[in-house]
This record gives C-alpha cells, structure tokens and sequence, in this order.
C-alpha cells in the first residue's frame, strides 16, 4: 500500500455543469478502489467545489486503473512539502542533519557559555557541527542551561567544527568556528526596528514606513506553519487547519513553530512599539491555513493538505494573493491544478524558489506560480552572525548597490523576481517568557513574503486591479504589475528575475 491523492480537475471549468461532472469523477474512481483505505476525505458542501482524497492503496491497482480513469481524475502518488527556511550552511550541506552523536568510549567534554550582549542566555538551541576522522560532518542539537551554559561529550576522534547558537527573540543567530572548550561566545543583540519599523528590506523595495494603510484593501493568505499568538498580528484571521488530508478548526492554526509567525510578520505586522519592527504591507486583510504538523523533517504538508489550503483561501476567503513559504520534491497535476483554479478566481500565487543553490523547486517552479530568489544587502548582518556566512564566494552573484544573490537560493529562467531574504527581523509566537518577539531568519522563505507584500502595495495603489472581477483577468494582471514594478540590480535574469519589486 502507498498514499495517493485523488481529485477532481477544476481548471478550465467554466459551467455549473461542468465542475459537477468534474467532481463526479471522484466517487465513481472510488468505487473502482475497494480496497482503498480512506485517510482524509474532504468533500465540501458546496457541490460545485472540488473533492480531495488521500488514500492508502496497492500501487499495482492504481497502474491498472490509471488507463481508463475519466479525464477529470487525478490519481497520484502524494507528494510532501517542506519549509524553505535556512539552518545549515551551504558549504556544509553533505552533513547529516540533527542526529545524536554516539557516546563513544573516549569521549571528550566540550563546554561553552552562550550570552546575548553580555546576558547569559539560558534554554535556548545551539547546533554543535562534529567533523569526524574522515572529514564528514553532521550535526547535533543542544540546549543551554539556566546559566547559558551547555556541556557534551564529544566522540573519540571528532571534532568540534561550528558552533551556532540560535537564541528564540532578540539576538542574532551566530556561527563560530571552533571556539575553545571553557570559553564564551556573545550574540549580537539585533538593532531596534527604523523610523515607522522599517529594515533594510522595506528601503530595499521602496516602501515608505510612515503610511500604515499600505496594501489597504488587499487580500493576502498565507500557507505556512501557523499564525501566533503574537500582539502584532492579532488582526490575522486564521483561515483553518489542512493536515493529512483532513480540515480541522481555524482555532488550531497558531504556530506550531516559528515558521509561519515570521512569514505573515513579513508581510503585515502592526507594529505596537517603536522598536518593533513593521510588516511591508500593513494595510492588508491577512488570512493564514496551517499545513505543517510540525518543523520537523516529513512532518510537511501533502498534495493534499496544500490543495485544500488553496482552495480555501482562494474560494472561501477571496484572497488575491496566496505566499507559499514551502517546497522540494517532484511536481504534482493536482496540485498545479489548484494553483490553475486559484488563477482563475483571481488568485496569484507567491512561492519561494527554494534554498538548494539548484534550480527552483515545487510548487514556485509551475507556470501559474511567480517563484523569488533571495538577496541579501553587504553590512547589513554584523560578522560572526549565520547570516553573514550567506554571502557568496560567486562574484557574479554580485550586484549593485550592495546586493547579492544569497549563496543558498535556487534560481533559474522561470524566476519572476528577487527580494531581500537575508538577516529579516519579524515576529515570532508567544513563548516561555517571551511575548512581542522578533526573531532574525535567512531563507527563501523571507524573501517570498516580501515580494508577496510589495505586491500587496503596488495593487492597493492600481484602480484598474481593484475594479476587476475575480477571474484569470485579475491575477494576470497581478502577475503583469509586479513584471511592470521590478527594478533590476545588476545580476543576470536567472538569479534576479525582473529584479526588486518597487512599491
């Protein structure tokens, strides 16, 4: 037995008539699958809407079936997705990740002090890399004491190569290499937001900090880890829960992470203090559907759970934008099927092109999809920090006012456009003894959200786009406002796209 999504095509269904024969397909193609075992059905009540199965089934029962399947079944093996969110550095990617090391006879004690400006920062994670006798390396996650202080036995014949202490809020991420056993290492505190919350990345693309109602009457969904709690995005409507193929209560999709708090924090927070740090589309009507059980490795969403997030967003709440922080493995028909059908609604989607210095993965690579790079800005991320490991050793990676492409992003001819992914400060849950935190992430999955915001604006300000109906008109033209508003920075086209989205 394997796990198979199985839906009715949407795209291109025009007629009333035509999307209830489409979704027909679905119970007629079960009953030629007895012996399937049904996970997650979702069949909503809305008889025109699409129906979405996951299922265990011999694949050798769907091999001899696929031949005579009515056109408008798609049944395919299910694909997962994962977060496009940096935590190794690229140079470092053959390691294996987060595996516990062996006590091996022999072994070493390695102590360190972990502090933030000079505080000791007690209970948060820091990623020792071991490099072995035959110059492998993997990684090991710890946890620092009440004391900041952390010890571990170090296996016969290894090495302490890195250490990258991540604090939860308020202190950069750091990467040592090879500091002295007994020692400290001191993360940087991260500077108070600018004037209206402002980084980096809003100067990047042109946003003006002082007028809050930017984005106003646009409406963004996010697919992510899950939204807060957080006092700056307690205007976010959770939109509901997709997992395994099933669709729970919007009471449960806060954060099960951080993920998905930092994305949306990108694009709309609100600040409530000064230091805090702005989202770039403040203005806009925020929506979030959570897909991840957890942050953790094949913990990521199904065909499936993404189908039924698109749809929601796209059918039930209307939203003109949908950023998808997500990614990795083979394309899926159904999937791109409702990213065809959000299209049609009037519906663009945002993707992230991925964090494997490769060529852009699923779902940005989809024709429908508008896939973004990552940059980074020179001087913005203090020495000794992870983000300032992020910059490449390419000198055609390089370009100008201080840009660059970050030396993990994906690329490629499909790519719309690039935005800041590097050293972005925005909002993470509730947690422990923190409340009203920002935290510094790297990764693709920064740079869509803030591309995805800056388009939020640019279509706030378009009357034409406001006025349109909610079919392929619309979101082609969202898709033809960002082409129009890139400002190219020097790169080639496969690594910057159009260039900064200028709102």
């Amino acid at each position: 037995m394997a796990q198979y999504v199985l839906v009715n095509r949407r795209s291109g269904k025009y007629t009333n008539e035509a999307k209830i024969a489409s979704r027909a397909t679905v119970s007629a193609t079960l009953a030629r699958l007895p012996a399937a075992q049904i996970i997650g059905d979702h069949q909503p009540t809305d008889p025109l809407a699409r129906q979405v199965v996951l299922l265990d089934v011999d694949p050798a029962q769907v091999a001899a079936l696929q031949a005579t399947l009515p056109p408008d079944a798609i049944l395919e093996p299910v694909v997962r997705r994962e977060l496009h969110q940096r935590r190794v550095p690229i140079s470092l990617r053959p390691a294996i990740p987060h595996v516990a090391a062996a006590r091996a006879a022999g072994a070493t004690s390695y102590r360190l002090t972990i502090t933030g400006g000079g505080k000791l920062l007690g209970g948060i994670d820091v990623m020792l890399y071991l490099r072995d006798p035959g110059g492998g390396v993997r990684t090991v996650t710890v946890k620092t004491g009440a004391r900041g202080k952390f010890s571990f036995k170090v296996p016969a014949g290894h090495q302490i190569a890195f250490v990258e202490p991540i604090p939860y809020a308020g202190f950069w991420i750091m990467l040592a290499g090879s500091p002295p056993s007994g020692g400290t290492l001191d993360c940087t505190p991260i500077a108070k937001a600018g004037s209206g919350g402002k980084g980096w990345w809003h100067d990047a693309m042109g946003i003006d900090a002082a007028k809050t109602t930017r984005g106003a009457g646009i409406r963004v969904g996010v697919i992510d880890t899950g939204c807060g709690p957080h006092r700056n995005l307690a205007h976010v409507t959770l939109a509901g829960v997709y997992i395994d193929g099933h669709v729970l209560p919007p009471a449960g999709a806060t954060d099960i992470g951080e993920h998905g708090t930092h994305t949306t924090g990108i694009i709309g927070a609100r600040p409530t203090k000064a230091a805090d740090y702005a989202g770039i589309a403040t203005g806009c009507d925020l929506f979030h559907a959570r897909v991840f059980k957890s942050e953790e490795p094949g913990d990521g969403p199904t065909s499936a759970d993404l189908i039924n997030a698109i749809d929601a967003l796209s059918r039930d709440h209307q939203c003109d934008l949908i950023n998808m922080s997500l990614g990795g493995g083979p394309p899926s028909r159904a999937e791109e099927d409702a990213i065809r059908d959000a299209a049609q609604r009037g519906t663009l989607v945002v993707c992230s092109a991925g964090n494997e210095a490769g060529p852009i993965d699923y779902p940005a690579a989809y024709d429908e999809c508008q896939a973004v790079s990552a940059i980074g800005k020179v001087g913005w991320a203090p020495a000794g920090t992870f983000s300032a490991d992020n910059r490449p050793q390419d000198p055609t990676k390089m370009g100008q006012g201080n840009y660059f492409l970050a030396s993990f992003s994906c690329f490629g001819p499909h790519l719309a456009c690039a935005a800041p992914g590097i050293g972005i400060v925005s909002t993470v849950p509730d947690r422990d003894d923190y409340s009203g935190a920002y935290m510094e992430m790297d990764g693709t999955s920064m740079a869509s959200p803030a591309a995805c915001a800056a388009l939020a604006v640019i279509l706030s300000k378009d009357a034409t786009y406001k006025s349109m109906p909610r079919d392929s008109s619309r979101s082609r033209q969202a898709a033809l406002l960002l082409a129009q508003h890139c400002k190219p920075f020097g790169l080639a086209q496969k690594y910057e796209g159009r260039g900064l989205p200028m709102a």
